[in-house]
Parts: structure tokens; C-alpha cells; sequence
């Protein structure tokens, strides 16, 4: 337990502030500690998100690898008032195709006479038992009473149906006229094949059609095609059509240029932050409001390493290096649009950014989307074949982010065991400091009694002498 002393009592000494001073000193040492763990903690952190950064751009890398992205088809309708175009399978056939929609598949609706809503269901003449495809209602077992008015009849018969299974209807209650309201049957699916089979049904209700059920015809290419639904599939092959409305439409199927967009739009994106977080991060120190310097790991070898690794696997060759090789066939990721600091002449302003030209990419894909493939996933021609860059950098990413030995794993690792090593050394200074506070408070506690002691002693030895002076005086 610290000791509450002042110091003034005895010596007139500030002892607290004495003690405060001695291990302000003491703790030199600790403060640098807790200074180096902190330090030591911060460029972990930064490792750590590196990882997760490099992970990412191996994560993109693997996607452009996947060879399902280039034979991923997509097709595109120039009506989409008339059709769109929707799951295009791996075995949809480029083409140009011209459809026509004649109509629209239809579900058959029936409705009943018009009931006036007020009348009782004794006065309506109908009977108590409503029959729809073999599946009998007692409607006095529904709650309908002879004095129930049609108004809440027509709704409890309109639950009932719905609550069957295998009738192929669903029923509703619509208002025909003020007063007045219709028990209507509409045929669960589309197509004449689901039509309500009006006959069958108790002529007292007198079901009439509503609207007729239809099947949906098309044209593709001048062929007539007939689909009970109006979603069409694999008229076109590996095409699912979704039918909108009557007219004529244009469909295009082609490679999914677009899904190879995107994943190198992702590729970059994760490309330029590792880049940018290095670059921020390997800057000189500067000065801070303090006094210090800001951290930085300008001169660290696994960066500097990693950047140029980076840039060298942008610019590596795919393929054939041959001067008289075909130039129209892309063998450097700047032939498909993907550029290091394109446009920047001064070295100053060089950032080590890539740039992509999807634009670019788009023709090259139009004109050989093969070459283009070959360029990212590799080629089996020859008897090596050859990397492509997307497998270029997923394999040689692992070296860096495996969970057990990567190059960063292993940096973040060395900064965790300087942690535990740091951590322990200054819990034991601090136990340390902690007992010599304690000695030092008991030691200055105890000079101040011994002091306050004396000074008492002195006092009453004086009092004695000046008692004896004033004695032989007299």
C-alpha cells in the first residue's frame, strides 16, 4: 500500500514530489519500452491489412483464372417493351436472332353472375354445396347460415377454394356495380392446357369466360414457337426469354464481355491499393506537432521487393516473343487495355497506378476473343503452353499470403512474437518500479518521523536549558 506523506512535517522537505521525480527518471527505460511497443504494434497492423489487401488481389486473380468467365454468354433484346433476355447457358450460339411476339400467354378467368350483396344465401336459390374439380365445399360447414348475407357467403366460399390443393384456380370476389359482386376463378397457371373447365361447375352460379386462356406464340428467325408460359426457354439455345408484350425484338448473343469487364475492373482496383498503400507508407518522416517523427517504412526490403515483383509481372510476356509474331495477337496486358501509368512521361508523377481501357479490351475481345483468354488464363499450345498473367499472379501471390509461411505471414508473425517479448518486459519493469515507489514512500515516512522525532527532542531539551538559564539568573 503507497504511503500518503507530504514531507513537510519533519525534514520541510516536498518528499511526494522528490518521489515523483526519482521515478519519473525510473521509468525512462519503460516509457521507451511502451514507445518501441507501440511502434511494434502499428506496423503489424499495417502488415496485417497488407495481407488482406494482397489476399484480395489474389482473390481477383483467381476469378480472371477461371476459364467458366470466357465462355460465359450474354444476350441482349433491343425491346426490352417486347422481351428481355435473362440466364444465358455455357451452350448459348453467338448470333444475331430476330423474334416476334404474336401474343402473350394468358390465364383463363371465369367469373360468376353478379350477386347483389345485401340478399340473404336462403334467398339466392344456390345451392349448399360448391363442387370444383371433384373437390366438394359444405358450405354450411364454412359458417354460411340461410340468413347470411351474399356479401360475407362470397367471401368464406372465396377462402374455402383457396384453402384446397389440386384445383388449378384461385378464387377472388370483385365488385361488378354498386350493390353488387362476382365470385371470380383464375386459373393458377398460364396456357389453354390450364383453362377452368366451365361444365363442370354449378350452372345456379352461371360462370361465363372473362378473359380467354391463351398460349404464347413467337417467331425466332421465322420459326413458330408455342410456350404455355411466357417465359421461353432455349428457343434460342442456352436463352431464357421473358415475354413483355406484343412486337418485334432483336437479340443479340454473344461472349459476356461485360462479366470479363468487371472482374478486371476488380483486379485493378485491388492492384492500385497494394500500390498506394506502399507508397503512402515508404514516404520520409516528417516532422509531427510534437516534435517526433511520423512512422515509415521508407527502406523496408519485403516492400520494396513486393513493388517491384508487382511491376514486373504487369510487363512480364505471354507467349511468343518472336519480332515476327502476328502484332494483332495480345502478349502484354497493355495490348487488352491494361496499363502502368499510362500517359505519365515524368518520373516525378509516376505512381505505379494501372489504368484500364475496357474500350479497348472490347475490340480486342470482338476480334480474337481466343487471344484474349490465352493472354489471362494461358495457353496449352506447343508442348509447354504457356502461363497467363491472371495465373501469373494467383500462384506467385501465394508465396506472399499463405496462412502458414507467406513472406508477409512470416513479417506479421516476427511482429508478434516482438509484442509478447515487449509486452512481458514491461510488466516485469513495471513490478519492478512499482516495489522501489513503495521502498522509496517507506523510507522518506520513516526519515520524516525520525526528523519530526529529533525535532521534538530538541525542542524539549531547549525548553530545559532556558528553564536552568532563568533559574541561576534569579
Amino acid at each position: 500500500m503507497a504511503l500518503g506523506i507530504s514531507g513537510l512535517s519533519g525534514s520541510g522537505l516536498d518528499t511526494s514530489a522528490l518521489i515523483t521525480a526519482i521515478m519519473n527518471q525510473e521509468k525512462v527505460p519503460l516509457n521507451s519500452l511502451t514507445t518501441k511497443k507501440e511502434v511494434t504494434t502499428a506496423y503489424k497492423d499495417f502488415f496485417t491489412a497488407l495481407n488482406t489487401k494482397t489476399t484480395t488481389l489474389r482473390d481477383a486473380a483467381t476469378a480472371l483464372s477461371d476459364l467458366s468467365t470466357y465462355n460465359a454468354f450474354s444476350a441482349t433484346s433491343s425491346s426490352t417493351s417486347t422481351l428481355s433476355t435473362s440466364t444465358v447457358g455455357d451452350k448459348a450460339l453467338a448470333g444475331t436472332y430476330s423474334v416476334t411476339v404474336a401474343n402473350l400467354a394468358q390465364k383463363h378467368v371465369v367469373a360468376s353472375k353478379s350477386i347483389d350483396v345485401s340478399t340473404t344465401f336462403a334467398a339466392s336459390g344456390l345451392p349448399t354445396t360448391f363442387t370444383i374439380k371433384g373437390q366438394s365445399i359444405d358450405l354450411t360447414s364454412i359458417g354460411i347460415k340461410s340468413d347470411t348475407t351474399m356479401g360475407d357467403a362470397l367471401s368464406l366460399i372465396s377462402n374455402a377454394i383457396n384453402g384446397l390443393s389440386g384445383t388449378g384456380v384461385k378464387a377472388s370476389v370483385i365488385q361488378t356495380e354498386s350493390g353488387k359482386k362476382s365470385l371470380v376463378l383464375t386459373a393458377s397457371d398460364f396456357g389453354t392446357a390450364n383453362k377452368v373447365d366451365i361444365a363442370q361447375l354449378d350452372s345456379n352460379w352461371a360462370f361465363a369466360e372473362k378473359q380467354e386462356a391463351k398460349d404464347a406464340k413467337i417467331t425466332v428467325n421465322g420459326v413458330d414457337i408455342t410456350s404455355s408460359t411466357n417465359t421461353v426457354e432455349n428457343a434460342i439455345e442456352g436463352v431464357k426469354l421473358t415475354l413483355t408484350g406484343v412486337g418485334s425484338s432483336t437479340v443479340e448473343v454473344g461472349q459476356d464481355i461485360s462479366g470479363i469487364t468487371k472482374k478486371i475492373e476488380t483486379f485493378v482496383s485491388a492492384y492500385n491499393d497494394i500500390v498506394n498503400t506502399i507508397r503512402n507508407n515508404t514516404k520520409a518522416s516528417t516532422e509531427n506537432k510534437d516534435g517526433s517523427l511520423s512512422l515509415t517504412l521508407m527502406g523496408d526490403s519485403l516492400l520494396r521487393d513486393m513493388q517491384t515483383q508487382l511491376g514486373g509481372w504487369m510487363q512480364q510476356v505471354i507467349g511468343s516473343t518472336d519480332p515476327n509474331r502476328d502484332t494483332k495477337l495480345p502478349n502484354i496486358l497493355s495490348d487488352i487495355g491494361i496499363e502502368i501509368d499510362k500517359g505519365v512521361t515524368s518520373a516525378s508523377l509516376m505512381t505505379g497506378n494501372i489504368t484500364f481501357n475496357s474500350t479497348l479490351l472490347k475490340e480486342k475481345m470482338l476480334a480474337n476473343p481466343e487471344a484474349v483468354k490465352n493472354l489471362l488464363t494461358g495457353s496449352s499450345s506447343g508442348s509447354v503452353g504457356n502461363v497467363g498473367m491472371a495465373d501469373l499472379f494467383k500462384d506467385n501471390l501465394k508465396v506472399w499470403t499463405d496462412s502458414v509461411d507467406g513472406l508477409i505471414t512470416m513479417k506479421v508473425k516476427g511482429y508478434s512474437s516482438d509484442i509478447t517479448f515487449l509486452s512481458e518486459q514491461i510488466t516485469s519493469m513495471s513490478d519492478r518500479l512499482d516495489m522501489k515507489k513503495v521502498a522509496l514512500e517507506k523510507k522518506y515516512a520513516n526519515m520524516e518521523v525520525m526528523l519530526s522525532s529529533l525535532k521534538s527532542q530538541s525542542s524539549y531539551v531547549s525548553n530545559i536549558l532556558k528553564s536552568i538559564t532563568g533559574s541561576s539568573d534569579k
